[in-house]
């Protein structure tokens, strides 16, 4: 291996500078640098939008819930069961459904959420306060928090000092719509005390109210659509779950056939999936590329081997077995590979290490003010592993083909 080694080297550093073979080595290397580049680049952009993903709507969700397999509403003493299970650090009661909300001739549809205090506590709401404040457990004055985008559509004015009114209706079950429609809802009048931004999706959507009244306006004494639970330091998500179901399942016994414990990527398992499909489809695509970035390679031995003719001839006639021939001009181009492919994620992950710290590509009007990315070990190990093998699995054939089409000429 020593021989094949040397003569690769003695090729590639003694080489004459300005030939045709040298000029297209040295593009060869800049196209598998600037792919490995963009693939280290774009992967990492992926994970940022996943992380994202995951850190904005984690403001409205806990890192787990007990949710109803069937049927809308489980017992709100449920969560009594919930203090002393291991992993547990807290759990706060949700009460989610659809109502009607309107302010003078404003009106639209939205998801009320009925919280109490723990809420807070659980999910990271208080980050997403923009004005007013989280008001939903003051017990002098029905409060509450609107997303953006509903205020904005209502019309409601700021006033901390004196929060406008506006009606929250929602379908009395059983009642059927006639002519007078007032008579199938149930009406409630509630102030505007604060105001929340996640993004556009999410602040259109939700309003947050007291659970009390929440479970007035739904007539839902008693009941609540999930039990949000917040995960202790050093317990994931699954182990959490796994403890919970198995306690709820002891203390409650058959009552608890009707439960179910997801955590926040399973609320969210569509939007993760389809990130990660993008990402390996992206992948994918990219390693195509560096295929025809191959063919470079493999235009470059074949100039060399050209270029070398003579040595081959007079390495073949001193003995040399043809497969050490294979060996020496392989390793070239599995270095033009290598030296590319490290240029490459070397530049890839010096970018998106820039842009996590200085954040050089800004997103005007965005929820985040800069484009967001994580750079993953796997990523940079896959990207330089698919170079190598392509880049190496090319040249070794090519080189194969040619050396013993060349050495059986001469023979």
């Amino acid at each position: 291996m020593r021989l094949p080694f040397r003569l690769a080297s003695r090729y590639i550093v003694k080489r004459r500078s300005g030939t045709l073979v040298h000029v297209i080595s040295g593009i060869s290397v800049t196209v598998i640098a600037a792919v490995a580049t963009a693939m280290v680049c774009i992967l990492s952009a992926f994970n940022g939008i996943e992380d994202l993903v995951k850190d904005l709507f984690g403001t409205l969700d806990a890192d787990l819930a007990v949710v109803p397999q069937s049927g809308a509403v489980i017992p709100q003493t449920w969560g009594n069961h919930l203090a002393d299970i291991p992993g547990v650090a807290t759990w706060a009661p949700v009460l989610e459904d659809e109502v009607v909300v309107r302010a003078d001739e404003a009106a639209r549809v939205a998801t009320v959420l009925g919280v109490d205090a723990r809420y807070r506590v659980v999910s990271q709401i208080d980050r997403a306060i923009v004005e007013g404040a989280y008001a939903v457990e003051d017990s002098s004055k029905t409060c509450g928090c609107l997303g953006l985008g509903i205020r904005s559509e209502l019309a409601l004015k700021s006033d901390s000092l004196d929060p406008p009114l506006f009606s929250v209706s929602a379908p009395i079950r059983g009642r059927k719509l006639s002519r007078h429609r007032e008579r199938a809802f149930r009406t409630e009048a509630v102030h505007a005390c604060g105001t929340f931004s996640i993004n556009a999706d999410l602040d259109t959507r939700y309003l947050l109210l007291p659970l009390r009244d929440a479970q007035d306006l739904l007539d839902r004494e008693g009941r609540v659509s999930r039990i949000e639970i917040k995960a202790l330091p050093g317990w994931t998500q699954t182990e959490v779950a796994e403890e919970v179901e198995r306690a709820l399942t002891e203390r409650l016994g058959e009552e608890a056939t009707g439960m179910t414990t997801l955590t926040r990527d399973d609320k969210h398992k569509f939007i993760t999936q389809t990130n990660r499909a993008e990402k390996w489809a992206t992948f994918a695509i990219l390693s195509f590329i560096l295929i025809v970035a191959a063919f470079n390679i493999m235009a470059s031995l074949t100039m060399l081997l050209l270029d070398k003719k003579k040595d081959l001839e007079a390495l073949d006639a001193l003995g040399m077995p043809v497969h050490m021939m294979e060996q020496a001009f392989g390793l070239q181009g599995l270095t033009i590979n290598v030296i590319g492919g490290l240029v490459g994620v070397g530049l890839g992950s010096l970018l998106v290490m820039g842009q996590a710290a200085f954040g050089w590509l800004q997103l005007q009007g965005s929820v985040v003010p800069a484009y967001p990315v994580r750079l993953d070990v796997l990523d940079v190990l896959g990207t330089l592993a698919v170079v190598v093998f392509v880049g190496g699995l090319g040249s070794s054939a090519m080189v194969r083909h040619l050396i013993r089409r060349q050495t059986s000429r001469v023979r």
